[in-house]
């Protein structure tokens, strides 16, 4: 059986996919080629004041950090996307994003190695 990254709750993964590591794969390519590139182009909305669309975004991303398995992720977004539809302050609503984008960039590189990983194992 495979095993996921320990940074990953792959007993939720299990849970969801049924041990389906082809569709797991999918999920994690997903990932990596939407959530990320969306999570990323938040830093920009940030700098231009528009934090209706930070929160828009971070709520259409918000579930795929738990269908890859980053559960402990979830709620930090949850409260970020909150945040940002409140008439945040721009400092804070940019220091919230640039803390949770240490754990989204750490979290993309394990997402990257267990799929190279499972690549190899199928």
């Amino acid at each position: 059986m495979f095993e996921f990254n320990a940074h990953l709750d792959a007993d939720y993964i299990n849970e969801i996919y049924g041990g389906d590591l082809t569709i797991v794969q999918i999920m994690f390519n997903s990932f990596l080629e939407e959530s990320i590139p969306l999570w990323n182009s938040m830093q920009d909305q940030i700098t231009q004041k528009n934090y209706a669309e930070v929160g828009r975004l971070a709520h259409q991303i918000k579930p795929s950090f738990s269908m890859v398995g980053l559960t402990f992720l979830h709620p930090k977004i949850q409260a970020f996307e909150a945040y940002a539809k409140s008439a945040p302050s721009q400092a804070e609503l940019l220091t919230q994003y640039q803390q949770i984008a240490v754990d989204v960039n750490h979290a993309k590189l394990v997402i990257e190695e267990d799929l190279k990983r499972m690549e190899d194992y199928l």
